[in-house]
């Protein structure tokens, strides 16, 4: 009898666990009315970009930013999320973890190929670090990040074609005069070639790292470089001190981007209040995300799933939508990107089921609880998974 019992447990202990999983209807009619919203000034010693007091802030050396200079002007790099293939077997990880990111106050990752590789775009404002890296190339949706910030923008490299053409975008968008370009494939007469370097690593024995996840750019110089007279528009996000109670439990998130290299977890912890990333691999445990150098894991305050339709106009042109705009395929076909759709936030081990929206190039994008007012994020880094509306997330 006893042994039934148990047994009676068991399944009951696994069904609770199976239900308790969530799969995210991505493109559902959640009958959210976003509220009207304005931009927002930030009192004087927080940041706009992480609500952080800029005075608490540790500032490594050599580094710049916001919290040092009293200067806005954000940084975008463009951070490889390669496959590590001679350790961890995931991508990101071991020997090809990212370094310097853990400085960063937003994180982007995007699909970079229809196999479901991905690439990160840190974007540094409070803190702007001397070596950050590995350094590769943009695709275009990348670039409507940039033109959201109307930040400086480092990259390896860009896509070339017709379609999808990262200098003909930055050209018609009007970055290229703003001298906030800092691509790294160019002539050695350009002043800031001088700041991109092959990175050598110390915690893997002083070694070069291997071509072409290789490349470490200075971003703490680079935007020493921009004119003073360049003043972004402040789009700054609200943030609060008080805990999220609402919702339903967000502990723990799964990113299926359909390849086991590449999905991600995000775990809550109660006792500091951050979510861990790590990558699902093909082992039984998960492999932590960590910074290269301190082998420490890199985490965050909130959690975004921002649902993106995805457009690819070659396996490895995609098109992320996170913005309104209209592009045209190879056969001159309109493509509409509505710039809104659903958006789930974690905060606090909590989940809310939101919205988003971002109507103009030069606007923020604004996320929106279920009852429509826009989001107040928890004080902190944040990490934003622009989410192909095809793939999957679940959570529990």
């Amino acid at each position: 009898m006893k042994r039934l019992i148990a047994i009676l447990l068991t399944c009951l202990m696994l069904l609770s666990v199976a239900v308790a999983e969530t799969k995210i209807n991505p493109t559902e009619n959640r009958g959210i009315v976003p509220e009207s919203v304005r931009d927002y000034q930030v009192p004087d010693g927080y940041s706009p970009t992480t609500g952080r007091a800029l005075s608490a802030l540790e500032i490594p050396k050599g580094a710049t930013g916001l919290a040092v200079t009293g200067r806005y002007m954000p940084m975008m790099v463009q951070i490889s999320n390669p496959l590590d293939d001679k350790k961890t077997g995931v991508c990101g990880c071991g020997n090809r973890a990212p370094w310097g990111v853990q400085y960063a106050d937003i994180i982007y990752e995007l699909q970079l190929h229809v196999n479901g590789e991905t690439r990160m775009s840190a974007l540094f404002s409070d803190i702007i670090p001397e070596a950050t890296g590995p350094i590769r190339s943009a695709r275009l949706g990348n670039v409507w990040l940039r033109e959201e910030w109307d930040c400086g923008f480092m990259y390896y490299g860009q896509q070339e074609y017709k379609q999808t053409n990262v200098i003909d975008a930055l050209k018609a968008l009007g970055a290229d005069v703003k001298g906030v370009l800092f691509p790294g494939t160019v002539g050695s007469s350009k002043p800031w070639k001088q700041y991109y370097e092959h990175y050598v690593s110390k915690r893997l024995n002083n070694s070069q790292l291997v071509k072409p996840n290789h490349i470490s750019g200075n971003a703490a110089e680079m935007s020493k470089m921009i004119d003073p007279a360049v003043e972004p528009t402040n789009h700054a996000w609200l943030f609060t001190t008080q805990k999220y109670t609402g919702g339903d439990s967000g502990v723990k998130v799964f990113v299926n981007w359909g390849r086991k290299d590449t999905n991600s977890y995000f775990t809550y912890d109660a006792a500091t209040d951050l979510y861990t990333r790590s990558v699902q691999g093909t082992k039984k445990n998960p492999v932590t995300w960590v910074e290269l150098e301190t082998a420490q894991p890199i985490t965050f305050n909130n959690v975004i799933i921002q649902w993106t339709p995805t457009v690819f106009l070659g396996n490895d042109a995609p098109v992320v939508g996170n913005v309104a705009t209209v592009i045209k395929n190879s056969k001159g076909k309109t493509i509409e990107f509505k710039g809104e759709g659903n958006a789930d936030i974690f905060m606090n081990g909590r989940h809310i089921a939101g919205y988003w929206k971002r109507l103009g190039m030069n606007q923020r994008t604004v996320f929106f609880d279920e009852n429509g007012s826009e989001i107040q994020f928890q004080q902190g880094k944040t990490f934003i998974v622009q989410m192909n509306t095809e793939k999957e997330v679940s959570y529990e």
